[in-house]
């Protein structure tokens, strides 16, 4: 296990991926339809028009061609990338229970040892002596930092709202209140833009920003086809207190309070735990020996499609958006800062993964070694569908693998 964790986190110091199929690189028709592409490419709206952006539609389009994409154009994609491998095999339900991770459950020994004395060891009895057991780690469960709506900083339309209160903490919060089938939020800072699509019904969702700067945010209702109406539009600008506390809330793409599933595991997991290296390594390792690749899902994904940590630690399975959703909420619960990063992996493969950031040199998951302060990438789903955990940790730690497109 020690050589293990060794080679691990040798490998992982520039990126903490999970691979999506066979060989060294993701395959296409394993990768998620993540919401902010759909969104991009459903929305594409003309705010003068009601229609949808031109660029949004070739985002889609780039989108659609790579979910599309399947069989003998993926495996030929990755047979000159040398994609990860993916392997099949189940590898058992998760326990949720007290018991502490493999680092931190208690150590009983057998062992005894015997003192003789040598001043009459023919009469003397030797003197067996136990050695006592370490008692159990303790878990605790950190305080969640929790995004706070609404404020007094609100921009209101026609069936929607924007809270713009909590801007310096990194996000912000919209509610769509309408009867559309279907409404979307878009937030711009410079030449910068994300579409997401918003819940109907009622339903207060968090979004995070891209950094300071400059904003312009906008709520749209659908009201044919693909054409969308505008009910709310504001400007505002903000310096962000922390360029890292945004990735420590819980927000629409990684969702969980203290209440969820993944917080009390990730809490057993990183039981008598100090160090953030540690922690990270703990959690990569359960992640990728406990969920295995969705390949059912992965063919039958949609545009809009939303991770949900919980429901992918019950299930046992999920593609690469479930990986990074989990692998973050799980992160951030123990107050790490941790960014879900959607994008695009060598040759040209959609796919997501997770970037960490510590303070700490030292080893950061299984076969992965941190080598620079700051943000890593982290790819749990190449590494846990990849035989060959050498070869994927080369393709993992060489960050010229990766572009990103989104942060969340």
């Amino acid at each position: 296990m020690r050589k293990r964790k060794f080679i691990i986190m040798m490998s992982l110091c520039a990126v903490l991926m999970s691979s999506c199929s066979d060989g060294m690189a993701p395959d296409v028709s394993h990768q998620p339809a993540p919401t902010e592409t759909a969104v991009a490419s459903e929305t594409g709206e003309r705010t003068e028009a009601h229609e949808t952006s031109e660029a949004a539609a070739e985002s889609t389009s780039r989108n659609e061609e790579t979910e599309t994409s399947t069989g003998s154009s993926s495996e030929a994609n990755t047979s000159e990338t040398q994609a990860p491998q993916e392997e099949s095999s189940d590898t058992g339900s998760v326990t949720e229970t007290s018991e502490t991770s493999r680092t931190s459950a208690p150590e009983t020994s057998s062992a005894t040892s015997l003192s003789v004395s040598s001043a009459a060891p023919e009469t003397k009895a030797p003197a067996v002596t136990s050695k006592a057991a370490k008692p159990p780690a303790e878990i605790v469960i950190p305080k969640i930092k929790m995004p706070q709506a609404p404020g007094t900083d609100v921009i209101s339309g026609d069936n929607s709202e924007i809270d713009l209160s909590n801007a310096s903490e990194g996000y912000i919060s919209a509610v769509y209140t309408g009867q559309s089938a279907a409404a979307k939020i878009r937030i711009q800072c410079g030449d910068v833009r994300y579409d997401h699509d918003l819940a109907v019904g009622g339903k207060r969702e968090f979004f995070p920003l891209m950094g300071s700067g400059d904003y312009t945010v906008s709520v749209f209702e659908q009201f044919s086809g693909k054409k969308y109406a505008q009910t709310a539009s504001g400007s505002f600008s903000v310096t962000l207190r922390s360029p890292t506390e945004m990735y420590l809330y819980p927000n629409k793409y990684v969702d969980f309070d203290s209440g969820s599933d993944c917080v009390r595991k990730a809490a057993e997991l990183c039981a008598g735990l100090s160090g953030d290296v540690e922690k990270i390594a703990e959690i990569f390792i359960f992640i990728t020996d406990n969920i295995t690749y969705d390949k059912q899902l992965a063919a039958s994904v949609k545009s809009g499609y939303v991770p949900d940590p919980d429901s992918t630690l019950a299930s046992k399975k999920g593609i690469c958006f479930d990986y990074a959703s989990l692998f973050a909420a799980m992160c951030r619960s123990q107050g790490i800062p941790a960014r879900l990063v959607i994008g695009y992996a060598d040759p040209d493969i959609y796919h997501a993964w997770n970037e960490v950031y510590t303070d700490e040199t030292g080893w950061i998951t299984p076969e992965l070694f941190l080598k620079n302060k700051g943000y890593n990438i982290a790819d749990a789903t190449f590494y846990a569908s990849n035989s060959d955990k050498e070869k994927i940790s080369d393709y993992i730690s060489d960050d010229g693998n990766y572009s990103a497109v989104y942060r969340y």
